[in-house]
């Protein structure tokens, strides 16, 4: 019976590399070396795999549904009375317009304040005791809209940029 030979070259050396950081392909946790990551690494997918591709779909959602939201509080909100020439709604007629279109309105707001499109006092709101608190859109929603499609157009970009090399690896392969 003929002794099957290891396997060698490129494809295995990074079989072997990815499997001493695999935390699953360990019997002994201790036995894991230990991994460091850089600043702008740490708590990111690796570039170029599919989780970093469902990372950027998912920040192309986010941004849309924030771009629906902002939409939302300049159709049915009054002028700023600070005039900034941004409006300003109620967030109990916010919660009540918006419940229609998502169950998501006080993570969308977050978001949206968290990317500095909207604000609102206190940290976060609820239905029912913050009803009158006013949400202010920060700049008039036509600066808003340019710069949020500009972000999704660039998150889009990468996305299909991360797509096209994988097949072009896929095709070489």
């Amino acid at each position: 019976m003929a002794e099957k030979q290891p396997a060698s070259g490129p494809e295995a050396e990074q079989h072997q590399q990815w499997m001493m950081i695999n935390p699953f392909a360990h019997y002994n946790v201790s036995e894991m070396p230990k991994r460091s990551f850089g600043q702008e690494e740490y708590g990111r997918a690796p570039a170029g795999s599919r989780s970093e591709q469902r990372a950027l779909a998912a920040n192309v959602q986010v941004l849309q549904e924030i771009l629906q939201l902002c939409e939302q509080i300049e159709k049915s909100g009054q002028e700023d009375p600070e005039g900034h020439g941004s409006k300003t709604v109620e967030f109990g007629a916010l919660f009540d317009l918006y419940n229609d279109i998502s169950d998501k309105l006080l993570a969308t707001l977050l978001g949206a304040r968290k990317y500095g499109f909207v604000d609102f006092s206190g940290e976060t709101l609820f239905q029912g005791r913050d009803e009158t608190v006013p949400v202010r859109l920060v700049r008039p929603f036509q600066e808003l809209k340019t710069e949020i499609l500009a972000k999704v157009e660039d998150l889009q970009c990468i996305y299909v940029e991360k797509i096209d090399m994988e097949a072009t690896t896929l095709r070489q392969d």
